[in-house]
């Protein structure tokens, strides 16, 4: 098992002040995770140990004392950031610690997987403890995640969350379980990816990856592979992965694609499992682009679905 920072934080304290805590197992089942979003009370007291907020406010969280690891997990609109603004904060170091998560932790695994953000796992996480006036953050992506622990009876914080706008977004979690979208490059070296939590049919519209230079626009539609290392764009590519896990390492790829073609029509991949990921990944060479439609199975597509798929 691999320990978050905070797992690892918790282990260390355990030992120095003699603090009962037990290691602390999280369990957030993916399946069902968006469709229990939370709200909090008229006084934007918070009172879940696991709270879902998809709009900007202020929340306030006191902890009862209870040694259990929690979580607030913000999702804005696609095309926003999420800006966390702390304006009141007391947690004694010596009981508690929270942290600050540019994007979401789900057992032990990030969104954005680590491979596929520009900053280290270990720039992504903020420790903080004691006593703050004020400070901010702004993730890179429209998810951010504040976990704690906290075990000392009244301590907590205060935040007001505001969603700021992303020119160019990249990394996206989506909120519902069907849509339309489009996920671009922006003529940028960088991998992007959309996260349904929800086992989605995927099927892609219109795919321009690994052909549209910089400096030339190409004309005519050159189709579809599926076998790109012998093609032109072979570092472009847009590959739909699905899994029980939320990092690249415990998806399985169910499809990999490039070239060009504005109407793919029936291109369509089912991933019945709890995570379904569709993947831009970006030489920086090209302006690649794929725009994709998304809806949830039904339960007997599901069970018709092999469940060694879902698992690495």
């Amino acid at each position: 098992m691999r320990l978050t920072p905070l797992l690892l934080w918790i282990m260390r304290l355990s030992l120095a002040f003699s603090i009962p805590f037990p290691l602390p197992k999280r369990t957030v089942h993916k399946s069902d995770f968006l469709d229990k979003r939370s709200r909090s009370n008229s006084d934007g007291i918070v009172a879940d140990c696991i709270f879902m907020a998809s709009e900007e406010g202020e929340f306030t969280y006191k902890s009862d004392g209870s040694p259990k690891v929690c979580g607030l997990y913000f999702i804005a609109p696609p095309e926003k950031l999420v800006e966390i603004e702390f304006t009141s904060f007391n947690i004694d170091c010596k009981t508690g610690l929270a942290v600050v998560v540019d994007g979401w932790e789900m057992n032990q695994q990030y969104f954005p997987s680590p491979e596929d953000h520009d900053k280290l796992i270990e720039n992504r996480l903020h420790n903080l403890c004691g006593q703050l006036t004020k400070k901010t953050f702004v993730s890179s992506q429209n998810v951010a995640l504040i976990q704690h622990l906290i075990g000392m009876p009244g301590d907590g914080f205060m935040v007001r969350v505001r969603f700021m706008e992303n020119l160019q977004p990249c990394n996206v979690v989506s909120m519902f379980k069907r849509g339309l979208y489009t996920v671009k490059n922006y003529g940028l070296k960088r991998n992007c990816s959309v996260s349904i939590i929800y086992p989605e049919r995927i099927q892609l519209l219109s795919v321009d990856v690994g052909v549209t230079g910089h400096f030339r626009q190409q004309e005519g539609e050159f189709g579809i592979r599926s076998k790109c290392h012998n093609f032109i764009g072979a570092d472009d590519f847009v590959e739909i992965a699905g899994g029980n896990g939320f990092e690249l390492g415990f998806l399985n790829v169910r499809g990999r694609y490039c070239g060009m073609e504005a109407n793919v029509g029936s291109l369509g991949v089912a991933v019945a499992c709890q995570h379904s990921l569709v993947r831009l990944v970006s030489s920086g060479n090209y302006f690649n682009s794929v725009t994709f439609l998304y809806s949830n199975l039904t339960a007997d597509e599901i069970g018709r679905e092999d469940p060694n798929k879902c698992t690495k």
